[in-house]
């Protein structure tokens, strides 16, 4: 929801007049950067396309945005992008661009380029493809803007050496042709520019270079008439825009034109939807934070795909969220949707009748101008690792995220802007596959270290002692896909040589494929030959993981008893295997009271003095022995069954008794209140001594209360040492 904002009209024109003028500097310049290949005819129609996308475009974008800031125009990628088609169009042998029929070909494909960009903006938005644009990885955007910057700084060269238009850079003779007093006018605008934006940032440092440059310029030719100092923008267009763009492809050459170059054109449409997609949500993003606002990329994406269709049809440049525009308004306190409409006349005005005007600039203060916006383009994260390295760094990440950075950048100005997103969507997949692949993995570690929350008997704890350590635990993070399932079977296979049981903790595991599945299911086949048994902890029936292996036609033929809640259970299963192998009962049915922990030790009279003292209680399964928070008045004795303690709401399982435990001495001691709720796991038998008998005891028999004290202390030792493991897994 965007708030409605109202604010005084001189604000808000204040605002539009520095919008405009942040943007007339990109208007004038990257229409001519796109179309300069037209040779001549660049400079006429690249302004009128720069007016076109600025007008037109803008005005489509600002009635369909939901921003509150809705400042369209041209960017630097763009239009390269769109230039790297024209470059390709006007190499073609059977364009004239000499006469009208060939320019209005020419601008005809380069404009249904636009329009068709526009359209897969749209459906971007409506599948909701558009958020993929977000996850570029870092080092294939820096690469890509970098290459953007570079191939902007070339550009400029010729007009900032004050170079003709028809002599290209590397041609012989060229360095004789190059004027030091044009490169120093352009070179002082760009410096101007920079320390104005840089000591006061809410000041127009574009409008402010341009007019301090044009001024330097004036000065200079009237001081020293006979000095040459580069041309000026000269003549411009001043007629009317129209939607005739499209018009030349009803008739055979821009019919022909189009379809020598289809593939080229649709690369370039892809290309041009991903990058101006790409710019317009991260400049969304910036208004979300200058103005607290949250926007819906679906919808900017559907008025940004409109605003260049229009564009296209009226031979406009393409069209993003101008981020310069965004922060100029703003910075002058323009922090509503007025100053995108004030601005819009203000265009249209100086398109119709401040031609005579912009005609009288120089074309080396706009080069200095582009200079700037070049060099604003850098990317700030390739600006640190650059740093970081400078510093000592030399860390395989590091060296390879710089390495990734400067090969997109090079096949970017190499090959161009389809190669270099081909390349990126190559580098993308590559390094998501080994991102997912090294994170697979979270942890290792065995069964000493991660042994269940069952509490044994003293006989069962000391034969699963030293049994655990055949028991290895692998918590996996991340999605198990075709990327990841080697790197699992490669981690199963080098399980220590005595390991008997596998458990995988699916916990983290955020997704599975048909691969995964599959995999998973061919795993637990081939360990099973090898005597190992796999149990899958987080894995139920019920659960997602579980529906996923099920429905990718895997485990179907099992009965799961080898899937589990989590690796407790799990655990659990894995040392009632152990257990059973060595010829011992995973849980004991029952236990006399005189083999307990709280009884051990004691002679057969003191046993039976304590036993005329304990209070007895049968539970069923699924009864409640006590809640959290009622009193702690009474610790428990076990003899038959299991007990669990469990959170409040019953889910989550902190420890499970087996016959002969004590339970329930802690809050005894303490005096304060059940932390936890106790729960039978089956039909259960325990025995109660209440504090009060504990007291009675102690006056009544000093030496046996202080064996019962001990017994206790014990208990409560070895209960501690048994939670180590977890303590450890959470500082791990």
């Amino acid at each position: 929801m965007v708030p409605t904002l109202r604010q005084p009209a001189g604000a808000q024109a204040y605002a539009a007049l520095l919008s405009t003028a942040s943007g007339i500097v990109l208007v004038l310049t990257l229409g001519v950067l796109a179309l300069a290949p037209l040779g001549e005819q660049a400079l006429r129609v690249g302004v009128a396309a720069g007016f076109a996308c600025v007008i037109v475009g803008g005005l489509v974008f600002a009635l369909s945005s939901g921003l509150p800031l809705p400042q369209g125009g041209p960017s630097s990628a763009t239009a390269l992008v769109l230039g790297g088609l024209v470059s390709q169009l006007v190499q073609d042998p059977g364009v004239e661009l000499g006469s009208a029929a060939g320019l209005a070909a020419v601008l005809a494909v380069a404009g249904s380029a636009v329009v068709l960009m526009g359209v897969l903006q749209m459906l971007m938005g409506l599948s909701g493809l558009g958020r993929l644009a977000q996850f570029v990885p870092q080092p294939v955007l820096a690469g890509f803007m970098n290459g953007v910057a570079v191939l902007i700084l070339i550009s400029q060269l010729p007009p900032l050496l004050g170079l003709p238009a028809k002599v290209p850079l590397g041609a012989p003779g060229t360095l004789a042709l190059m004027q030091p007093q044009t490169l120093a006018i352009g070179a002082a605008t760009a410096l101007l520019t920079w320390y104005v934006a840089r000591r006061w940032p809410r000041l127009p440092a574009p409008l402010l270079g341009l007019l301090g440059g044009s001024l330097l310029h004036a000065a200079l030719l009237a001081g020293l008439p006979e000095l040459a100092l580069g041309p000026r923008m000269g003549a411009l267009p001043h007629d009317t825009p129209w939607p005739h763009t499209l018009l030349p492809l009803l008739g055979a050459p821009a019919q022909d034109l189009l379809q020598r170059h289809a593939g080229a054109l649709l690369a370039t449409a892809a290309v041009l939807a991903l990058v101006s997609a790409l710019e317009t949500l991260l400049a969304a993003v910036v208004v979300d934070q200058l103005m607290h606002t949250r926007h819906s990329g679906r919808r900017e994406l559907l008025a940004v795909g409109a605003a260049n269709v229009a564009c296209g049809c009226w031979g406009g440049l393409p069209l993003v969220l101008s981020r310069a525009r965004v922060i100029a308004s703003f910075d002058a306190g323009g922090h509503g949707r007025g100053a995108a409409w004030l601005a819009l006349p203000l265009f249209t005005a100086l398109w119709l009748w401040g031609g005579p005007l912009l005609a009288l600039l120089p074309r080396t203060v706009l080069a200095g101008l582009m200079v700037v916006v070049a060099f604003a383009l850098v990317d700030r994260w390739t600006r640190q690792l650059l740093r970081q390295w400078h510093a000592g760094d030399r860390t395989p990440e590091l060296r390879t995220g710089l390495v990734l950075v400067a090969l997109v950048a090079l096949v970017t100005m190499w090959l161009g802007f389809v190669a270099a997103v081909a390349l990126g969507v190559l580098l993308s997949t590559a390094l998501f596959v080994r991102r997912m692949n090294r994170s697979l993995l979270r942890s290792r570690s065995s069964g000493e270290l991660r042994p269940s929350r069952r509490i044994y008997a003293r006989a069962q704890e000391a034969l699963l002692a030293p049994l655990r350590r055949r028991i290895t635990v692998l918590e996996l993070e991340g999605a198990l896909f075709f990327g990841t399932a080697e790197r699992l079977a490669s981690e199963a296979d080098t399980r220590p040589a005595d390991c008997r049981v596998l458990v995988l903790d699916f916990r983290r595991v955020s997704g599975i494929d048909e691969t995964g599945a599959v995999l998973l299911q061919n795993l637990q086949q081939r360990l099973a030959l090898r005597g190992v048994a796999l149990r899958l902890a987080g894995v139920t029936p019920e659960h997602a993981h579980g529906r996923r292996l099920r429905a990718c036609g895997c485990f179907r033929g099992s009965e799961t008893t080898d899937w589990w809640p989590d690796t407790d259970r799990a655990m659990e299963a894995a040392e009632a295997l152990l257990l059973a192998e060595a010829g011992a009962a995973a849980a004991q049915a029952a236990l006399p009271l005189a083999q307990t922990a709280l009884l051990h030790g004691l002679a057969p009279a003191q046993a039976a003095a304590v036993a005329q003292r304990l209070g007895l209680q049968h539970l069923a399964a699924g009864a409640l022995l006590f809640s959290q928070g009622d009193p702690g008045d009474r610790l428990y004795v076990l003899t038959e069954g299991s007990v669990s303690i469990v959170g409040s709401e019953g889910g989550q399982r902190y420890v499970s008794y087996s016959p002969g435990a004590i339970f329930g001495e802690a809050a005894m001691l303490d005096g304060a209140g059940r932390s936890a709720s106790a729960m039978a796991d089956g039909p259960a038998v325990v025995h109660t001594l209440s504090a009060a008998a504990l007291d009675e005891l102690a006056t009544s028999d000093p030496a046996l209360a202080l064996v019962l004290m001990r017994n206790i202390a014990l208990h409560l030792s070895q209960r501690l040492r048994g939670a180590d493991w977890a303590w450890r897994a959470a500082a791990g």
